[in-house]
């Protein structure tokens, strides 16, 4: 799809017809941005996603460097990655298509023939990836308050998700000999996500509520836009697209599981 507006939507649906330029066709999808990511680890995700949506505005972008982090296919474990990659890409950018050589369908096809003539190299390295994080502003109005609240899932969190993050905060608990989050903890996700939990792991999903994890099909961004939430709330996630459009505080996962648990930025 090339993203048109609701009305271009409405149009193309009564005729059953779509215009044919732009993503629909081979040469528009090829990439204009070779995106080389050489971090000594596992990326943050998020991070990099902001990094190629600043880059590449809304260029599209042929991320290397990746592929030993998926197994050569995208799956049920491991699509989040993409998710919290591609979300920032569109949040901090504009960008409505990317590819993952050795990842994604064409490139896995095509190789790096998907490189449009002329394509430009952005090479994310750790300390690039310290740089951008570095960018990330403090909006809170009580800047040295402590955190009220962690929200987690934007986009929606999958199946998977959930449980990894139950079984996280879970694990954390019982290891510093806790009950409860120091926060309240907001899971944003469809109801079938919420349903699917309750029936394979109905005993995780009661001990993630009395753990103060809360379960809500909202979404994120519109939760944070509510008339005077940054004036009661000072809110910290994962998302990096949440961070893009709120004044929530954005932290990798494990120094997010330290924050819900003391209720204090370390």
């Amino acid at each position: 799809t090339n993203r048109y507006g609701a009305g271009m939507e409405m149009v193309c649906a009564m005729l059953g017809k779509a215009p044919l330029f732009g993503l629909m066709t081979d040469e528009g999808r090829k990439a204009k941005w070779l995106i080389d990511v050489t971090t000594s680890k596992e990326p943050d995700w998020g991070t990099l996603g902001t990094a190629i949506g600043r880059k590449c505005v809304e260029d599209i972008p042929y991320v290397a460097g990746v592929e030993q982090y998926f197994g050569g296919e995208v799956t049920n474990d491991n699509m989040h990655k993409l998710k919290a990659m591609g979300s920032a890409t569109a949040a901090a950018g504009a960008v409505g298509c990317y590819h993952v050589e050795g990842v994604t369908p064409e490139p896995k096809e095509k190789g790096r023939d998907m490189l449009a003539e002329g394509y430009q190299t952005y090479v994310y390295d750790d300390n690039e990836q310290q740089a951008i994080i570095d960018t990330f502003e403090n909006l809170w109005p009580e800047k040295d308050g402590d955190p009220t609240a962690a929200f987690i899932g934007c986009p929606h969190n999958t199946y998977q998700e959930l449980v990894k993050w139950g079984k996280m905060v879970i694990e954390a608990l019982d290891k510093a000999g806790q009950e409860k989050t120091a926060i309240p903890v907001y899971m944003f996700m469809p109801n079938v996500v919420r349903i699917r939990l309750l029936e394979e792991e109905g005993a995780l999903a009661s001990k993630m509520r009395r753990a103060g994890m809360f379960y809500t099909n909202m979404c994120a961004v519109s939760y944070s836009g509510m008339k005077g939430f940054s004036d009661r709330v000072r809110g910290v996630t994962n998302s990096a697209k949440n961070r893009n459009y709120s004044s929530i505080r954005y932290f990798p996962d494990d120094k997010l599981v330290d924050i819900m648990l003391s209720g204090k930025v370390q």
